[in-house]
């Protein structure tokens, strides 16, 4: 039973911040064994999260989400795969459909699996960054441009 393998930890690399059409987006990348980064991957993986991801709102305004995320490259054995997640309502982490692109061409993202919110190696990521949220913006600090800062900056390894 390949699918029920012993789980074994991935390397996890913290990439650079993506602001693009009033969003930012905290990035990783995940590698399996035998996969390696590439760059034109990234980018056509943020290009199209960008593209999918609403129209940004305001880290001031209640009511719509705050144009800041998370988005995770996951050089996978399968193929490469790419949960995107925002901040929305103070509170509340949302996400846009998991996009999914085969190694045959792993730079045209597709729709994955609807009903998968990520896996393993990836909730690794979303337990850290929901837990920085946490402690940086909603900290009662008074100041959510340095409370915004602070969550920028800061990076699961």
């Amino acid at each position: 039973m390949d699918h029920l393998q012993s789980f074994q930890p991935r390397q996890i690399t913290p990439l650079r911040n993506a602001e693009q059409q009033g969003w930012t987006l905290k990035r990783y990348a995940i590698l399996s064994d035998g996969c390696s980064m590439d760059d034109d991957i990234v980018a056509a993986a943020t290009e199209e999260a960008i593209r999918r991801l609403p129209s940004p709102g305001s880290i001031d305004d209640a009511d719509t989400n705050h144009a800041i995320g998370f988005q995770i490259v996951h050089f996978a054995q399968v193929a490469v795969v790419s949960p995107v997640f925002y901040w929305q309502w103070g509170s509340v982490l949302a996400h846009i459909p998991q996009m999914r692109a085969p190694w045959v061409d792993p730079t045209h993202f597709a729709d994955g699996k609807a009903e998968v919110f990520g896996c393993l190696w990836e909730m690794q990521i979303v337990e850290f960054e929901t837990n920085c949220w946490k402690e940086t913006v909603l900290s009662g600090t008074e100041n959510p441009s340095t409370n915004i800062a602070a969550y920028l900056s800061r990076f699961c390894a």
